[in-house]
This record gives structure tokens, sequence and C-alpha cells, in this order.
């Protein structure tokens, strides 16, 4: 496994996504620095202080996932042209204004999605009539 860097995940009203995709960029070897939505920024906070309990205790970085604490909309401006140069791939999860904004000002690269396309790997090891189902 090849680690990106450090990646941005901006996304909306889903404060889960605080801890999915705070979870994944660990596990992939990269730090992360999240912001939500300001709807969602209390219990963003919530989850984001588990998480970092749970980096100390496992004897890892803290700040390998870190959480952007303000509402104030002129940081998600920052984080889309690209922290100064800290920051080497965004990732926008939500609706497709928000999707599209961050694919027209990024000054990073984007791993974008809309319109609900999704892939699905198949092992060779699974039964393939099912995985045809599935799909």
């Amino acid at each position: 496994r090849t680690p990106l860097g450090v990646i941005g995940v901006i996304y909306e009203s889903r404060p889960n996504v605080t801890a999915d995709a705070g979870a994944l960029c660990l596990k992939a070897g990269n730090p992360v620095i999240l912001r939500g939505s300001s709807d969602s920024l209390n219990s963003s906070s919530a989850i984001h202080a588990c998480m970092v309990e749970g980096l100390k205790a496992a004897g890892l970085p803290e700040d390998a996932i870190q959480l952007v604490p303000t509402t104030d909309r002129a940081a998600v401006g920052e984080m889309l042209k690209g922290l100064s140069g800290n920051l080497d791939v965004i990732i926008p999860r939500g609706g497709k204004s928000l999707v599209g904004r961050v694919q027209t000002e990024a000054r990073v690269p984007v791993f974008a999605h809309l319109e609900g396309i999704c892939h699905l790997y198949i092992d060779r090891s699974a039964d393939l009539d099912m995985a045809v189902k599935i799909a």
C-alpha cells in the first residue's frame, strides 16, 4: 500500500463521515483533515474526540485525523486552495452542488463522485452468480 499524502475530506450534514473517512484514511496510511457542515459540527467534534482518544491509546499520532473546528465557510476555500501546499488530494462527500464547487475551485487533485455511480470489486473466490445479483 502506498499512501497518497494528506487527504482533505469536505462533507455535508452527515457526522458519520467523520468516523468513516477518518478510519479509512488512517487504514490506508494517510493523515486526513475533515471539514463537515456547520449543522453537524457538535456531533462531528464528539466523534473526532473519540477517535483522537483511540489514536492516543494505540500509540499513533493524535493529529493523524484532524477536524476543522470552525463553521466559517472560508475554511472550505482554504482547503480548496490546498492549505498552502499541505493538502495532497480532496474528496468531496455530499450533493451535486458541493461536488461541483470542489471540482471547479480545487487547486489540488479531486476524487469526486456524482450521480451515485458505484463500482463493485469481486474477488476470485467469490460466488460470481451472487455477485451479479448484488450488482
